[in-house]
């Protein structure tokens, strides 16, 4: 169930004590001073998380912060933790806590180590000012499936899809420092959304609710990878089809090129030619298109062939002779791609086909090999769409 309530709302601090909560990464000091948690920086080089001990997947989390000295903090959420040395390091998505501003950005700590916003002069001067110098911030956290959403007292900042990490921890941070800070939290509260697994098309060896056309070849490896390989003398398009059709969802999976060219599918119709389907096509190959679309004509697809070309610089993010992976995600007009952790499409298309299926494809007429693992796809209900877009 999708619906707020204030009700719904538990409270991840009692008030008391630490108890739900474990400290993670370096040494800096947690205290309790009334109905606060004070996080207090120590001269230490590490970054430090107290971390919840219980996992949260879909969910609103509200809280207050202020600082009582200017430095630098965070929220981590969805978060998980490695063991490095002596010490576990947190990664994960961080809603930034910035006295000079992008509070309630998002960092991914200890992963990829940068903003997954779109950061801009104009973006950084928009955060610096809802915030309050000296006194007490609203913060809200919004996860629901791919998509993530944050307000500053009550002003919007963060919208953005992403499909790394489904659940995590909560963990407040103390950010390293050589001078003096400390930073207070209250009314710490989160409340649960109904979950929105990831459901499988692989799955022991078998294709899961996936029509395979008459056309390439589809193997299972050991592993349970599947080799897709074609020649250049079959015409058609090699494809993996499903049989239902999805509205709103996230879907991705994980490729190796070794020739050819490539796509995901999705909001597809299927049609009588021999490249099956029409409808977007997320690219999959090894040049710097990987990660655009491309909008294959026929039935109601407009057929707009390069609908979003990325740009050249996009060629670093693939990986050659590795494992890549490539995300879709679509609610409503908005469509967004995303390749090994960098969003490379984010549009709003009104004139996109709404609903359709998911594919992956081998081009025909060409020498093909590829490998594909975990192609999966996440249906985002109504109620959670209706949350997504709220």
């Amino acid at each position: 169930m999708f619906a707020v309530a204030d009700d719904a709302f538990v409270p991840l601090f009692n008030g008391k004590d630490l108890t739900g909560w474990v400290q993670r990464g370096g040494d800096a000091k947690y205290h309790i001073d009334g109905d606060c948690i004070v996080g207090v920086v120590n001269d230490e080089s590490r970054n430090t998380f107290l971390c919840t001990e219980k996992e949260y997947e879909n969910f609103i989390l509200k809280l207050e912060f202020k600082f009582d000295q200017k430095f630098n903090s965070g929220v981590q959420f969805r978060s998980k933790a490695r063991q490095e040395g002596d010490r576990q390091r947190v990664y994960g998505y961080q809603c930034e806590m910035e006295s000079g501003g992008m509070t309630a950005a998002i960092y991914d700590e200890g992963r990829r180590g940068r903003w997954l916003n779109v950061v801009t002069d104009e973006f950084r001067e928009s955060t610096k000012k809802p915030f309050k110098q000296d006194d007490w911030n609203e913060l809200e956290i919004q996860c629901v499936g791919p998509s993530i959403r944050t307000w500053l007292n009550g002003e919007p900042v963060t919208d953005i899809f992403d499909t790394m990490t489904e659940s995590g921890f909560v963990g407040l941070q103390v950010h390293a420092a050589k001078t003096p800070g400390q930073v207070r939290w209250r009314n710490i509260k989160i409340q649960e959304l109904a979950a929105t697994p990831w459901k499988p098309f692989f799955v022991d060896k078998q294709f899961v609710d996936l029509e395979v056309k008459p056309c390439a070849k589809w193997e299972f490896a050991d592993d349970g990878s599947v080799h897709a390989t074609s020649t250049k003398d079959e015409k058609r398009d090699g494809m993996v089809l499903s049989k239902e059709e999805y509205e709103n969802f996230a879907v991705r999976v994980t490729f190796k090129r070794v020739m050819g060219n490539s796509g995901m599918y999705f909001r597809a119709e299927e049609i009588p030619a021999n490249h099956w389907t029409c409808g977007f096509q997320a690219e999959i190959d090894g040049t710097a298109m990987c990660g655009g679309l491309w909008e294959v004509g026929g039935g109601s697809s407009k057929g707009r062939g390069w609908f979003f070309k990325p740009t050249e610089e996009n060629i670093k993010n693939f990986k050659m002779d590795e494992w890549n992976t490539l995300s879709a995600v679509a609610v409503g007009d908005r469509i967004n791609t995303i390749l090994n952790g960098t969003q490379i499409v984010d549009v709003v298309d009104p004139l996109c086909m709404k609903k359709g299926k998911t594919a992956l494809q081998l081009h025909g007429g060409s020498d093909m090999d590829y490998w594909f693992k975990n192609y999966e796809i996440m249906p985002l209900p109504k109620d959670a769409v209706e949350m997504i877009v709220r």
